[in-house]
């Protein structure tokens, strides 16, 4: 079985089994923990690895090591899973499961690029509106990028929107050429 696919079937069984706890944030949070260790520990990194300690004793340290930050679904997780290419694995999973709150959720993080700051007032309406337009809940990331002439670039999920005056001025130009 693939990386990808194996990582969406867990994602799968993490969310259900997460649902039915009502706690799909809790351990939400506690795989980008584990994830963010893995990158900056490589102690743990090779712990988690090791062929040598057995799944059980993997899933008791883990919830010594981490505690109440991680939840017990993903601490009994870890003590599950196995296998050479676990850190990416781990990863794939989280990825997985974020796109599944997400689309549970009924949410999505977008990021704005503007060419000034904008008052709380205006990241506020900024909000309203885009969660009205999309008619999903936001979670939004103001950028200032002083290059921009004007305007707002977003990005929606995976998606980008460009509603600056230099792709205004960009496309009229290619207009222009064409004629």
């Amino acid at each position: 079985m693939k990386l990808e696919s194996k990582a969406k079937n867990y994602a799968e069984a993490l969310f259900n089994v997460a649902s039915q706890s009502e706690a799909e944030k809790a351990v939400k949070d506690s795989l980008a923990l584990v994830n963010s260790a893995l990158k900056v520990s490589p102690e743990f990194r090779a712990f988690l690895l090791s062929k040598r300690i057995n799944e059980a004793q993997k899933a008791d340290a883990v919830k010594s090591a981490l505690g109440d930050q991680c939840h017990l679904i993903v601490s009994e997780f870890l003590g599950l899973v196995s296998g050479d290419n676990l850190v990416k694995l781990l990863a794939s999973v989280q990825t997985a499961y974020d796109a599944k709150y997400a689309e549970a959720m009924n949410f999505v993080a977008v990021t704005a690029h503007v060419t000034s700051h904008m008052s709380d007032d205006e990241t506020a309406a900024l909000k309203t509106s885009l969660e009205t337009a999309l008619g999903k809940t936001t979670s939004l990331h103001v950028n200032v990028d002083p290059s921009l002439i004007g305007g707002i670039k977003l990005r929606v999920g995976n998606k980008f929107l460009d509603a600056s005056i230099q792709n205004q001025l960009d496309n009229m130009r290619l207009s222009l050429l064409e004629a």
